[in-house]
């Protein structure tokens, strides 16, 4: 019987591959193995055959001799070569013997326009035994099979015991796509890849990005690179000139997402860019506002708010009230423990103050438990005000004032604050919701932001002076609209009446035809 070929199949293979400093670091790392006998890491062979070269066993098992790493995020610009390096690390693993992989997309259009033939094209004709058109299935004459399968329904993503997987553009996937494929890796300690062009802060920033690049956890490998990156657009002028005319036509945070691979909040974001702006990233900047830092001085006020909850982390802050505005320097955040408990963890987590007893402790004014079980360990709680709107705005009058800043030091405040967004306002028969709901995921750190603002008694100090952007909005006036909005903004301040003296040029109708409450912002 005469073997059947995909469509476009071996296309590729002899197509130069250009260095690429990203994806020859992925491919090197999806290389690494670990040897349990001798308990020292090595490298597979071109053909993916692993020799351990300290002790010369051979291994042909993960079980033996698991990946160092097993996660590897691929996040690039368009046409930044994701999709490309993702299918050339599936064709590698496709050359263990018997194995079984999943290729995957978001929709069966993607998978079938891009994903798919990219992977097709780089595999030589002479290695296929067997193509299934109907099953989207390809046999390897190593009996190697790869199975093509679209997520668009996350069930779908139920397999039996594959080797590997490779998920292309994850963003536009369902996170339930992975949380129903992951088991099925278990059996085999399979390998997982997932290539993107990001979409703000997706799934993908919380469950493959940080893992990987921030938290360092063992077996997660990711990389971040641009499309200017890929070697065809860095070495051809005619693309260069394409890349920057497209910088030049969009806004700057899509053409950032689209080409620069960045993760930007479009639409829904609470806090979106003003907390990036408010980071103390060393030392040196916190020192600028409280001078005998790492210790805090016992007589400066604190604050801590806390987010407690059976189905997601305790959650708390603590922040150092300064005369320059507040400052969060410490965290925590912990699962599945009693309350007293968790007191004991936050305790440890903010020992950098040691006075916290005399702090001024804030949560939900529905956390009746929370308050009683602190209160039988000498400390008070304040119940505050639980309406999101309500204290979202508080976190914004201090954002806006840049009154409040977050150390480096709680790195998963910032994250969270940053992600923090109101959840989809469209119900299923397509009419707007009565009320905006945030985003219940990942909420928690916020949440004690929220509550600690909410407890403090004082607002943000009125800013002195524009920033750049009111500065040139305000240059665009003219002399006497300039001049009203300066006193419009002086009387709302004062809040008392208009009393015009007789030596006024207004006196005695003062500006009859202009609102009180117009706003010029």
């Amino acid at each position: 019987m005469a073997t059947r070929y995909p469509p476009g199949i071996g296309e590729d293979v002899a197509a130069p591959i250009l260095y690429n400093p990203y994806q020859a670091a992925a491919l090197e790392a999806q290389k690494l193995r670990f040897c349990l006998v001798c308990k020292k890491v090595g490298s597979m062979d071109a053909g993916m055959k692993f020799k351990c070269p300290t002790c010369a066993t051979e291994h042909f098992s993960n079980l033996t001799a698991p990946r160092v790493f097993n996660r590897f995020g691929l996040f690039a610009g368009r046409r930044g070569g994701k999709t490309k390096i993702g299918g050339i690390m599936g064709r590698n693993e496709s050359l263990i013997p018997k194995s079984l992989g999943w290729v995957m997309g978001p929709t069966f259009p993607v998978l079938r326009d891009s994903t798919m033939p990219t992977f097709l094209r780089l595999i030589p004709r002479a290695w296929v035994k067997n193509w299934s058109q109907d099953a989207l299935e390809l046999t390897l004459v190593n009996d190697a099979q790869i199975m093509f399968r679209s997520v668009d329904d996350p069930e779908r993503a139920r397999g039996q015991g594959p080797h590997w997987g490779w998920l292309d553009e994850a963003a536009q996937a369902s996170e339930r796509a992975w949380d129903v494929f992951r088991p099925s890796l278990s059996e085999n300690a399979g390998v997982m890849l997932f290539s993107t062009t990001v979409l703000g802060y997706d799934w993908t920033y919380s469950r493959v990005e940080l893992p990987a690049l921030r938290d360092r956890k063992p077996g997660w490998w990711a990389a971040r690179w641009r499309t200017i990156d890929n070697p065809i657009f860095m070495h051809n002028p005619v693309l260069r000139k394409e890349v920057e005319e497209a910088r030049a036509t969009m806004t700057p945070d899509f053409f950032a997402q689209e080409y620069l691979g960045e993760r930007r909040n479009f639409t829904g974001a609470i806090y979106g860019d003003l907390v990036e702006k408010q980071v103390l990233r060393d030392d040196a900047a916190i020192k600028q506002l409280i001078p005998e830092w790492p210790k805090i001085d016992p007589s400066r006020p604190l604050l801590i708010g806390l987010d407690s909850g059976a189905d997601h982390p305790f959650g708390a802050t603590l922040a150092v009230v300064t005369p320059q505005g507040i400052v969060v320097v410490d965290e925590y955040l912990q699962r599945m423990a009693a309350y007293v408990k968790h007191l004991d963890g936050i305790g440890m987590a903010f020992a950098r103050a040691s006075n916290l007893a005399k702090a001024t402790w804030a949560a939900n004014k529905n956390e009746a438990q929370l308050r009683l079980e602190f209160g039988l360990r000498s400390i008070g709680v304040t119940p505050v005000e639980s309406k999101h709107e309500i204290g979202i705005q508080r976190v914004q009058s201090w954002l806006l004032s840049r009154q409040l800043f977050f150390a480096y030091t709680c790195p998963k405040t910032i994250e969270q604050m940053k992600m923090y967004r109101y959840a989809q306002n469209i119900g299923t028969d397509g009419q707007k919701k009565a009320k905006e709901e945030v985003f219940k995921k990942d909420d928690e750190l916020p949440d004690t932001v929220r509550y600690f603002l909410m407890a403090w008694p004082e607002l943000p100090k009125a800013p002195g002076s524009l920033d750049a952007a009111d500065a040139v909005r305000m240059a665009g006036f003219s002399d006497k609209t300039r001049q009203e909005i300066v006193e419009a903004r002086e009387r709302r301040q004062r809040k008392s009446s208009v009393d015009l003296q007789p030596d006024d040029a207004r006196y005695p109708l003062g500006d009859f035809e202009m609102a009180e409450d117009v706003s010029y912002f």
